[in-house]
């Protein structure tokens, strides 16, 4: 018999309304993102700050966690600490001190399996989303490499605005003809922002595209999996995973200007 309190059991499918207000914070993140990123490294790091402290406040009560208090904290401490590495750095390369601070968050998160008094019920489920939820983290820091250089900057842009348009194209949902094209939708969605971005810009169009088809299907993806969740009835779930869809999307621009942008983009 299942846990009364594990998340395990999903939906049979997201209702329209639940996949419009993740859409909202989708693009209410991502456009944060965006103006803070144009502004200072500094300050896209604070915006990824406040997103880190919004997963450890919902992300016990998205996934049905036991110890939610416990696991909040490791989820700060382990955000922050990522965060804080990418964002005091002044020089190359920026990513040096990112292990220190995931070792950091994996020392807290066993420390606090080893502290607990409830008798460790789904200890394996605990930790393994604790990592998951440091790993979707550590996705939306690689922004921050990318905020030093005006080409970082273009790509991180279009990978925002493919996370945006991806989760409107999910809207599609409500239309059972296209029900099954939602990645396709998404992709095609991301591709399409990406490329308004790159035009906007000036910028060679292939690159963005690529950018875009794959931050649209990360983004969608990482939705897709949470959207099933029954506790994405209420709204602080649904807050942590609409805006945990624009963090994984970190990694495409950081990993597309390494291989077709290296002489402007830092490592």
């Amino acid at each position: 018999m299942p846990h009364p309190t594990s998340s395990a059991r999903v939906a049979d499918a997201p209702t329209p309304g639940l996949v419009g207000a993740l859409a909202v914070v989708a693009c209410a993140v991502a456009g944060l993102l965006a103006v803070s990123a144009v502004a200072a490294p500094w300050l896209l790091a604070v915006t990824l700050g406040a997103c880190a402290v919004v997963v450890a406040w919902g992300w016990s009560g998205t996934l049905g966690l036991p110890s939610p208090r416990g696991t909040a904290a490791v989820l700060l401490i382990g955000g922050l600490a990522l965060v804080v590495s990418v964002g005091v750095r002044q020089e190359e390369p920026w990513l040096e001190w990112v292990p220190a601070a995931l070792a950091l968050a994996m020392i807290t998160a066993f420390l606090h399996q080893i502290l607990r008094r409830d008798g460790r019920p789904r200890v394996v489920q605990s930790v393994s989303a604790v990592v998951l939820g440091l790993a979707l983290v550590g996705c939306g820091i690689l922004m921050v490499p990318a905020s030093h250089t005006a080409g970082g900057i273009g790509l991180l842009l279009g990978a925002l605005a493919a996370s945006a348009a991806s989760s409107v194209t999910d809207l599609a949902v409500r239309w059972r003809a296209v029900g099954g094209w939602l990645l396709a939708l998404a992709m095609a969605g991301g591709a399409a922002a990406s490329l308004g971005v790159a035009l906007s810009l000036g910028a060679p169009w292939e690159t963005w595209v690529l950018l875009g088809v794959a931050a649209g299907a990360v983004s969608h993806a990482l939705r897709a999996v949470l959207v099933g969740l029954p506790t994405l009835a209420h709204s602080r779930p649904r807050l942590v995973t609409g805006t945990l869809s624009v963090l994984v999307v970190g990694v495409t621009p950081y990993l597309v200007g390494l291989a077709f942008l290296p002489s402007s983009f830092p490592g």
